[in-house]
């Protein structure tokens, strides 16, 4: 029985092989390109706010900072996706790398505040790589294993995280000029793999296929040739408020730790280290079995739930260890409500269309990131607010906001389930599949 919109994995490959796409290998250096990436990034990320501070900066300034990369990300990220639709995911995603090279290395120069700020904006205006692998990996899976490729992406991504705010951690003691020049220096790994390993996903000869299928099916009304559709305003939105409650506790984290518990650096990277094991075996362990034991959509419903509870309970870490506890569910919901989200806007908009809607998905992260620090950060500096008769100080002001915030996620994603019940249709095709199979196993 054939499920023309919805391929085998065996009738996928074969289409892959048609351009000389290995799946496995493509993957395989996906990952080691997007670890280069996160390890160069968590190398200096914990770093920023006491780097900020020795020039001088209040802890608005450092909000300001965080802030900074985001807004120029905002601007530039959708059209790299937009570029790599028209030209291929390899070059633009070259071209991110030496743009984000070249901005760490003015990092590790910097002399003042500004120069800091300069170098965060430029890495801003040159971070095409997420939104183009994103878009990369739709293009080599189908829809009834995007989201568990979409986890394995995230591997790579945690595995960078775990290690480097150890190394920068230990590297930042010596000198902190050290860990931009390391991350600077990685960056011409991610060149290399991308020169000499990576393969087009989508070389010319597969954009001129695409197009002229999508000329034959133009009249069917269930074609997505737009990117600004229902679906994927409502996946934005649970982009935007995902990044929100993510980046309102984790630019925080650094100063938090260090006022609240009195944390010092290694302190704050073992936390880290905590979440991004957790990470790690969410990912690699638990993803495919959760996945084909609960089903997507129960699974991103599950961790909408968790979150809303984990941040009712935020305010109320009084201990150090209480800390680790609450990291572990939170990296849980992170692990699996990113690739889940990511997957069903891929979804939503057709082949040559993936940059774009990639590229408006990181646009959307980047306007969360430009947000959360400000608040957090403005909680922070407040240092507390009077509310009628009510006094909260900025840890509760922080973790009360992102419950609010996790809740109208919630909301906005349960609707998105019931108004488009066609979008985890291929459960049922798979199960489907998977009782035929059996019972050809019975008989034959």
């Amino acid at each position: 029985m054939a499920f023309p919109n919805f391929p085998s994995k065996e009738e996928h490959h074969e289409y892959l092989e048609k351009f000389k796409i290995n799946q496995s290998r493509a993957m395989f250096t996906i990952i080691l390109s997007i670890l280069v990436d996160s390890l160069g990034y968590s190398l200096v990320f914990p770093l920023l706010p006491d780097i900020a501070r020795d020039f001088g900066a209040s802890n608005f300034m450092i909000g300001v900072l965080i802030s900074s990369n985001a807004l120029s990300a905002l601007i530039c990220v959708p059209i790299w996706g937009k570029l790599s639709d028209k030209y291929g995911r390899k070059p633009i995603l070259l071209i991110s790398q030496i743009g984000t090279g070249i901005s760490f290395l003015i990092l590790g120069l910097s002399r003042s505040y500004y120069n800091i700020l300069f170098a965060r904006i430029l890495d801003g205006a040159f971070s095409g790589q997420i939104p183009v692998i994103r878009a990369y990996v739709t293009d080599i899976t189908t829809p009834q294993t995007r989201a568990s490729y979409m986890g394995k992406f995230m591997v790579g991504y945690t595995v960078g995280m775990i290690a480097g705010p150890s190394i920068g951690g230990l590297l930042g003691v010596i000198n902190w000029r050290f860990p931009p020049f390391l991350t600077s220096s990685l960056s011409i790994i991610s060149i290399i793999l991308t020169v000499k390993v990576i393969t087009e996903s989508m070389p010319k000869e597969r954009r001129e296929e695409i197009k002229i299928q999508l000329l034959l099916t133009q009249t069917d009304p269930s074609n997505k040739g737009s990117i600004w559709n229902e679906e994927v305003i409502m996946r934005l939105i649970q982009t935007f408020l995902t990044t929100l409650i993510s980046f309102m506790f984790t630019t925080s984290f650094p100063i938090v730790l260090a006022d609240r518990y009195g944390a010092n650096a290694s302190i704050i990277g073992s936390v880290l280290v905590v979440a991004g094991i957790g990470l790690l075996i969410y990912g690699i362990i638990l993803m495919k079995p959760l996945i084909r034991k609960i089903g997507e959509k129960n699974l991103l419903l599950t961790t909408f739930i968790l979150l809303f509870i984990l941040f009712i309970f935020y305010p109320y870490l009084s201990d150090l260890w209480m800390v680790y506890i609450f990291i572990l569910p939170f990296a849980f919901c992170m692990a699996f409500m990113r690739p889940l989200i990511s997957a069903n806007i891929a979804k939503a908009v057709n082949p040559l269309k993936q940059g774009a809607v990639s590229g408006w998905a990181v646009n959307i992260q980047s306007f969360s990131q430009i947000i959360a620090p400000l608040i957090s950060y403005g909680f922070l500096q407040l240092g507390g607010l009077t509310i009628g008769f009510v006094d909260l100080n900025s840890y509760q002001l922080i973790g009360f906001t992102n419950v609010i915030f996790a809740l109208s996620l919630f909301i906005i994603g349960y609707a998105d389930l019931k108004l488009h019940p066609k979008l985890y249709l291929y459960e049922k095709l798979r199960r489907k599949r998977e009782e035929i199979r059996r019972r050809k196993a019975r008989t034959g």
